[in-house]
């Protein structure tokens, strides 16, 4: 029987968040005969990829040669382009940025997985929040990147989208429609325990749209500790205004991660998340999500029961909800149930489901 090819490809290995997780199940899943990305740091691989050949870009070199990424920008949409993908049948995209405008051969399809539209070029408010004169210059350029990304989106074949969130934004820029597939978590590897830190807790990059300013001020507010587990650009403004009690742990490994989320008051999500894994690990820790309504977090935590949603994006509004995930116990059972909705098992099947749907009834990867 003939085995499909797969590629596998997403926008860059520089970072080990949320997206590069959902590419090492990816990959689990598809067993691809080709991993590409535009650049590749080796140091920064899932481990499920660390022994695979993956296909770098013509920017490669650059990277090596200590260029930011940010720099590479305007060269990314044309280095995607460039990517060799010979001899696949189908060629699956991971993308928050330009993975979907790689260039299927002749004959293939193109499914793309879109953890969310650019931010950079497509919620600039959010994304230039602290550098607004930054945003006045790149103007003219994003309006280039824009009309780019939409002749990239044309192109492929089928879209999914991590939530409903997401595909409502895709269907408003570029008038298309998604699948939903919400990305996995491991739900097995976080279980509840007694113990409790008596600390709220933050699992995030440290990037301005995150709005981790509100999570530290609304902590101060009520006299809590707070500890905050991940790294980025913004990690020197919020250890500017945090106070005392806050501690900034940088980047942690996996087991001290869950300890953590079994062991808080609550995990603190104050910025509008496209998903927010975090949110669903926390619950199958036995603990609850405290998020802003918006977002991916209206369709992880049921108020009161799952977690607390927070309204508005304000100090008080936050801290009233941290008062009352104190106050109130939820049934830890709930909450990992409600985990158990994402876990791998479950966005494996939905996966293949659209990957047969797409390749047709007579073609199977697997």
């Amino acid at each position: 029987m003939y085995r499909m090819r797969v590629a596998l490809v997403h926008d860059y290995f520089t970072q080990l968040g949320g997206a590069e997780r959902v590419v090492a199940v990816l990959h689990d899943v598809l067993q691809p005969a080709i991993v590409a990305a535009s650049v590749v740091d080796r140091r920064l691989l899932p481990p499920a990829l660390a022994g695979r050949d993956i296909r770098s870009s013509r920017l490669q070199p650059l990277l090596r040669a200590g260029a930011p990424l940010a720099s590479l920008a305007p060269l990314l949409p044309a280095a995607f382009e460039g990517l060799r993908l010979e001899g696949v049948d189908l060629v699956v995209s991971s993308t928050s940025a330009f993975a979907y405008h790689a260039r299927p051969p002749r004959g293939a399809r193109h499914l793309a997985y879109v953890h969310t539209p650019a931010r950079f070029i497509w919620q600039t408010d959010e994304y230039f929040r602290e550098q607004r004169a930054q945003e006045r210059v790149l103007r003219p350029a994003l309006a280039w990147f824009r009309r780019a990304d939409r002749r990239a989106v044309a192109r492929v074949d089928r879209l999914v989208a991590n939530s409903a969130h997401t595909a409502a934004r895709l269907r408003r820029i570029h008038g298309r429609d998604a699948d939903v597939v919400h990305p996995p978590i491991d739900a097995a590897a976080f279980r509840p325990e007694a113990e409790r830190s008596g600390r709220f807790l933050v699992v995030a990059r440290l990037r301005p749209y995150k709005r981790l300013d509100l999570a530290i001020a609304a902590a101060a507010r009520i006299g809590a500790g707070l500890d905050v587990i991940g790294n980025g650009p913004d990690l020197v403004r919020l250890r500017r205004i945090a106070g005392p009690d806050v501690r900034f742990l940088g980047h942690l490994p996996d087991a001290d991660v869950a300890r953590a989320m079994a062991a808080c008051d609550g995990l603190l999500v104050p910025g509008a998340e496209d998903f927010g894994l975090s949110m669903a690990e926390v619950q199958a820790a036995g603990r609850p999500p405290i998020a802003f309504a918006a977002g991916g977090a209206l369709e992880i935590v049921d108020d009161g029961r799952t977690g607390f949603l927070v309204p508005v994006q304000t100090t008080d509004a936050f801290a009233e909800a941290m008062l009352r995930a104190r106050d109130v116990t939820l049934d830890p059972a709930a909450l990992v149930a409600s985990a158990y909705r994402f876990d791998v098992p479950v966005f494996a099947a939905a996966i293949r489901s659209v990957i047969a749907d797409v390749v047709g009834s007579d073609g199977s990867p697997w």
